[in-house]
């Protein structure tokens, strides 16, 4: 599990095969398709990226939703039950949203390994330690890209 001569844990490995396929992916999307909200699905390939980062910055970095290294208008757009129709306010665009998920990629490759093994004080989401943590993280991250492809597809 190598990657630029570095040798990743297998959590940093798979963490970043997840995000590298989500970067992949929205980089083939038409321009046209993030903003349509199909009837089978409850939001938008905008709102699938947004959701992903935030998620992520939430769970991997314990920062409440208005802090971080996100906008904090993030909760707003992007949280579990939020939707596009009730954006008052643009999101950034899907050029921006890549960016930052390559930026906060960056810093989750920076998790030292040994910070998987580590025991929370108290539960977190119901996670007993970080690398609980992260693996939820991957499989979110998974499910909501092919949320997208499905959407580009459709």
């Amino acid at each position: 599990m190598e990657t630029g001569g570095a040798i990743l844990h297998p959590i940093s490995y798979q963490l970043k095969m997840a995000r590298d396929w989500c970067i992949e992916i929205l980089e083939i999307c038409p321009a046209e398709s993030v903003d349509v909200q199909l009837k089978a699905f409850n939001n938008t390939i905008r709102w699938q990226t947004g959701h992903i980062l935030s998620v992520a910055e939430r769970m991997l970095f314990h920062v409440p939703p208005s802090t971080g290294m996100l906008p904090s208008a993030f909760t707003k757009w992007f949280d579990s039950g939020s939707r596009p129709s009730d954006w008052v306010e643009q999101p950034p665009s899907l050029t921006e949203l890549i960016t930052m998920l390559r930026s906060q990629q960056k810093r989750i490759l920076d998790i030292a390994p040994e910070e998987f093994d580590s025991i929370l004080d108290a539960p977190y989401y119901g996670f007993s330690n970080y690398g609980e943590i992260a693996g939820f993280v991957i499989v979110h991250e998974a499910f909501h890209v092919g949320q997208i492809v499905a959407m580009m597809r459709a």
